[in-house]
């Protein structure tokens, strides 16, 4: 925008003015730095969130992660520990058939309702992380209109008599530009941005579960097996 601004002082440099041109440099860049002050707050806003976001997507998936691997090694202790019983057995090899006919089955199972906990993670996680970018690229949309007032201001200079009148104006653009920004933009930024918080509360406890009785399906076919071998061993 000073580059912009530069060009502008240097197209207007012919005008007759009732100012000196120093009154006048020190007009605009007082309108070019109120504009640019507001502009820094909506990219420090922007920035904020993006910053809010990706802390709470790593803290949300370290938790998604660390209860997943540790739903392997469950995984991985039953069939090691329900492996080594069958293989300890004394049971028929009959009975032992029976018992075991759909244990790689089960292993099979459990792996793929893993994957499906692990998979409606991500669709929900991916859902509100696309929320919070389009309500950024919306916001964005003020942060350029608001640096375009400064330019058409500048550009209509041409056609307003007193610079008392291209400050109303401009100004006056300005100070609306921020206040739906204030109202309306920032408002739908938080709103998007309480969506991925809200996953600590709704999504985890959810994923969690869905491991939760994946393990434990995997877990009663594992007694099962014993129970019948034992049984037959009697």
């Amino acid at each position: 925008m000073k580059s912009l601004f530069v060009c502008l002082l240097l197209a207007l440099a012919g005008q007759s003015l009732a100012q000196s041109q120093d009154e006048f440099v020190e007009y605009l860049l007082e309108i070019q730095y109120q504009a640019e002050a507001i502009h820094q707050l909506m990219e420090g806003t922007f920035d904020n969130v993006r910053f809010s976001m990706s802390d709470q997507l790593v803290e949300l998936n370290q938790q998604l992660i660390s209860r997943m691997n540790s739903a392997l090694e469950e995984v991985e202790q039953i069939r090691e520990d329900t492996e080594a019983f069958v293989g300890e057995s004394s049971a028929p090899a009959s009975c032992v058939d029976v018992a075991v006919a759909n244990w790689a089955i089960e292993i099979d199972w459990v792996g793929q309702a893993l994957s499906r906990c692990a998979s409606r993670a991500n669709i929900q996680i991916t859902s509100r992380t696309a929320d919070v970018h389009a309500a950024l690229e919306n916001a964005q949309v003020a942060s350029t209109e608001l640096q375009n007032i400064v330019v058409r201001g500048f550009i209509d200079w041409n056609a307003i008599d007193y610079t008392e009148q291209i400050s109303a104006i401009v100004g006056s653009q300005i100070n609306e530009r921020y206040d739906y920004f204030t109202r309306i933009t920032q408002p739908a930024l938080e709103r998007a941005l309480q969506g991925i918080f809200d996953l600590d509360d709704n999504l985890l406890p959810e994923i969690v579960t869905c491991v939760e009785r994946g393990v434990e399906r995997f877990n009663n076919y594992g007694r099962v097996i014993r129970d019948t071998l034992f049984f037959c061993s009697q």
